[in-house]
């Protein structure tokens, strides 16, 4: 192990910090900018989900093969460092470039915005999995094992706060956008500032990270691709989770992007309305975090993680409320948003939980415990296929025809069933095959 010693609280804070400019930039792309190129850039929604889906098969390569890269890299810096160096900026800057056309291009065509949008989203998504995998598999050679819990409460609490700020700031944000840009051409301000502070807050916090942390007194650990992966392969278990996520992403690539676009065009929400609604959502995935972490204790992690897709498989068909004649009543609205917020929440607090559980798990059977990076990696392949395929199917079913007598697409009511059908899904496969409470956990 990298040492025995106690490890700071300033140690546990710097090597998380990152994690909440990670989940801001991220977020911020996944939750808004379907919903900012279709309604205020103008891009046709098939040409947006395509550009989009494209951009999540980068990230599936770029997570895998720079994990499994990391894992054998040989440097004075160690293992995981240069990665963070270059990675950062190049992150920061495609996240600017993919978000800001219009201040690098002046009236675009839509072939030129689509070109735009699909190189520099897959440049961003690929640099975010270079960045965030090796970052990621640090944390088993800077932290000995019964360290490792605190550092990743650490790591969730900042990737909580980035995820919830990115995620209002699309709701408060993005709308106002369309009225503005319609009068003025041109990008507010206030969101062009917020753009590039995000941008810069990456490099800042992952530079920190990588200065301040001492580098891994751990040798490489011998790799061989193939052997290595017909390990995972073999892990039935990690498999199966592996296969949950991506079902599951079928869902949940499609509900971020879309409840912008629901919230906006159906529910009319405006105003000082939006602004509760926005809060309620905050507050609403907050409060479940915690619930479901309380729950876990008492219940354990599967049955705590079947309850959490019931409630997105009985919350997310309230899309059909778009149906209902004249404006939706504020009330019906806020509990929505907090039932989509219970589902939310739990999924945010899941897939930090069981990667690195599967990790120890796979260390416990193998005694193999330095590949972290490929254990981090692997899973986004599946994930990020089938969050592409979850926003090419959102292209599609946003550019259905409007609703008879409405001025939406029949997609933004519809987007709904379809999560609820693919979380049914989810939860039988859950149910039968997978294993997230361990035997070991009782001995650590």
């Amino acid at each position: 192990m990298e040492s025995e010693r106690k490890a700071s609280t300033g140690k546990f804070l710097i090597y998380g910090m990152p994690r909440l400019s990670a989940s801001l930039v991220l977020d911020t792309v996944d939750f808004g900018i379907l919903f900012l190129y279709i309604a205020v850039y103008g891009l046709p929604p098939i040409l947006s989900g395509l550009a989009l889906a494209i951009g999540k098969l980068s990230i599936a390569l770029g997570q895998f093969s720079m994990g499994w890269l990391s894992d054998r890299t040989k440097t004075k810096y160690g293992r995981r460092k240069p990665f963070m160096f270059f990675y950062a900026p190049l992150t920061a800057i495609s996240f600017i470039c993919a978000l800001l056309p219009m201040i690098f291009i002046q009236s675009p065509s839509s072939i030129i915005l689509f070109v735009w949008i699909l190189v520099f989203d897959a440049i961003f998504q690929w640099s975010y999995g270079g960045l965030t995998t090796p970052y990621q598999s640090w944390v088993s050679e800077q932290f000995i094992v019964h360290q490792r819990p605190k550092a990743s409460a650490f790591q969730n609490l900042f990737g909580f706060i980035g995820a919830g700020v990115g995620i209002v700031i699309t709701l408060l944000i993005f709308p106002p956008l369309i009225e503005t840009f319609q009068k003025t051409k041109t990008v507010d301000p206030i969101f062009l500032v917020l753009v590039f502070a995000f941008g810069l807050l990456v490099i800042i916090l992952f530079y920190i990270c990588a200065f301040a942390l001492p580098v891994e007194k751990i040798e490489g650990a011998e790799m061989n691709f193939r052997a290595d992966l017909k390990k995972v392969l073999q892990d039935k278990n990690f498999m199966n989770v592996c296969w949950l996520q991506g079902i599951a992403f079928l869902a949940i690539g499609m509900i971020t992007p879309s409840v912008i676009g629901f919230a906006t065009f159906v529910l009319r929400i405006e105003g000082t309305e939006f602004y509760l609604i926005a809060v309620c959502l905050l507050v609403g995935i907050m409060f479940f975090l915690f619930m479901w972490k309380k729950l876990i204790d008492k219940k354990g992690k599967k049955k705590t993680f079947l309850i959490i897709l019931l409630t997105g498989i009985i919350a997310l068909p309230l899309s059909l409320i778009g149906l209902f004649p004249g404006e939706i009543n504020i009330i019906i609205t806020i509990i929505w948003v907090l039932a989509i917020a219970a589902f939310m929440g739990g999924w945010y607090l899941f897939p930090y939980i069981w990667l690195a559980d599967l990790a120890e798990d796979a260390e416990v059977k193998s005694g193999e415990g330095r590949k972290s990076g490929l254990y981090a990696g692997f899973p986004q392949i599946l994930l990020n296929i089938f969050q592409a395929i979850a926003l090419f199917i959102t292209g599609l079913i946003l550019s259905l025809p409007n609703v008879p007598g409405k001025d939406f697409s029949w997609g933004y009511i519809l987007w709904g069933l379809w999560c609820s059908g693919v979380l049914i899904i989810a939860y039988l496969f859950t149910k039968k095959l997978i294993t997230l409470d361990f035997t070991w956990e009782k001995e650590r």
